[in-house]
């Protein structure tokens, strides 16, 4: 806990060390979620699965994740954020390492599903360490760093995955990045501490930048404090479920790009394996760069007194419709090199949606901006579950172009849902 009050020494950085490990399991935990649909040929082949079968597979993981939303949000609460954010990286890197050694679909559907049991905690337990750990005027560029990840991992997933399976077989994609997720859950458990008041290595005038207090005892008081969750309150709120609602329609268009532009790109467009290696990240390359941009002209505004309606719902509805309508176009030309810009285009534009998306979940849940991330998260999960095995139907009965069209008027659906929203109004004031 910090001691008396450091007027001599600068800001510790504990956040942002902390903030650099949660980038690196977000960006490991899409790493293992896309190797999935890079090997698609390859365990389709060994295990005899065709395309719905392997959708299902895919939705097993989704369905999970989902179940442990909530759950992964109460435990954060209950455990705190350190052993609950352990315990979940353990469990999914661990299933992910077993992944290979299923002998069927049935088999291969229950490690998917325990794996996604343990991946379903991860984002609930950011949304509690950025609201204890971030002040308001840093919570878009801290949430931005997680974002950056759960979109590198799948634009560096697709070149790796090739590498190993060229150089190995496709089962050592899993092993490694299994082993990658193991050593994330020892940095967690070594750096990680429930709140900044109980970090040994803190120091004052981080623990006051972190709280936007302007003494020591009222910092730690506010460092310290437990919440409880007001959830009838929240599920009267019709601006609770609109946040739940547009992280559904971006998740959709998420997990259609992770889960079936690899298959896409071989099947549709007709590019090698090793083509599909130097493509199939370059949309979440270009989210990566806009949520990061994005969430630093996002925090200005904010600092220059700007309205969040401004600086969240404007970029949330912008980046929504700039996605709905550069798919749409991805689908209607006849290059790959066209389809492909178009396809990065659509997708990173889906970054201005993300920056607000999360930001927002702060600004209106404000202390319990934890419990609003996991409801937000838990809504984007259902679309988790539905994407991969829609699309995987769509593909068989209208085909790959027209599945992506119809994705079109899902994404453009949430763009409408921010002007409802309001994140300059919290939802229950503190």
């Amino acid at each position: 806990m910090a001691q008396a009050i450091d007027t001599v020494h600068a800001p510790s950085k504990i956040r942002w060390l902390l903030l650099g490990i949660v980038f690196m399991s977000c960006l490991i935990a899409y790493l293992d979620r896309v190797n999935l649909s890079v090997c698609a040929t390859f365990i389709m082949e060994d295990m005899k699965f065709d395309r719905v079968q392997l959708g299902y597979a895919m939705s097993a993981f989704f369905a999970a994740y989902a179940l442990t939303q909530i759950p992964g949000g109460i435990l954060a609460e209950r455990w705190g954020i350190r052993k609950n954010g352990a315990f979940a990286m353990f469990w999914w890197s661990l299933f992910t390492f077993l992944t290979p050694h299923a002998w069927g679909f049935a088999s291969f559907l229950v490690v998917r599903f325990l794996f996604g049991l343990g991946e379903g905690p991860l984002y609930p337990n950011n949304g509690f360490f950025f609201a204890k750990w971030f002040s308001s005027k840093e919570k878009a560029i801290a949430n931005s760093w997680m974002s950056a990840g759960t979109l590198l991992g799948p634009a560096l997933g697709p070149p790796l995955t090739v590498f190993l399976v060229t150089h190995t077989s496709w089962h050592w994609a899993f092993y490694v990045f299994g082993f990658a997720g193991f050593i994330a859950t020892a940095l967690w458990w070594i750096y990680a501490r429930d709140t900044p008041a109980e970090h040994p290595k803190i120091n004052d005038a981080e623990l006051l930048i972190i709280t936007e207090q302007t003494n020591v005892q009222d910092a730690v008081s506010e460092a310290s404090k437990k919440i409880k969750t007001p959830w009838g309150k929240f599920l009267k709120n019709h601006r609770f479920w609109a946040i739940g609602f547009q992280y559904m329609a971006n998740n959709y268009i998420t997990f259609l790009f992770m889960s079936w532009v690899p298959l896409y790109l071989q099947q549709s467009r007709g590019v090698s394996f090793t083509q599909m290696g130097a493509l199939a990240g370059l949309p979440f390359l270009a989210a990566a760069i806009s949520t990061v941009l994005t969430s630093i002209l996002s925090d200005k505004l904010v600092r220059m007194g700007k309205s969040k309606m401004l600086t969240r719902s404007a970029f949330g509805f912008f980046g929504m419709s700039g996605c709905a309508v550069f798919l749409y176009f991805a689908t209607q030309v006849d290059t790959v090199a066209q389809n492909i810009a178009l396809l990065s285009l659509s997708y990173g534009f889906l970054g201005f949606n993300l920056t607000a998306a999360w930001a927002a979940c702060q600004d209106i849940g404000g202390k319990y901006g934890g419990t609003v991330a996991t409801w937000m998260n838990f809504w984007g999960t259902i679309a988790g579950v539905a994407a991969p095995i829609m699309t995987a139907l769509f593909v068989d009965w209208v085909g790959w172009e027209n599945a992506f069209v119809i994705s079109t008027g899902i994404v453009g659906s949430g763009a409408l849902t921010w002007l409802i929203i309001n994140p300059d109004k919290k939802l229950v004031e503190d």
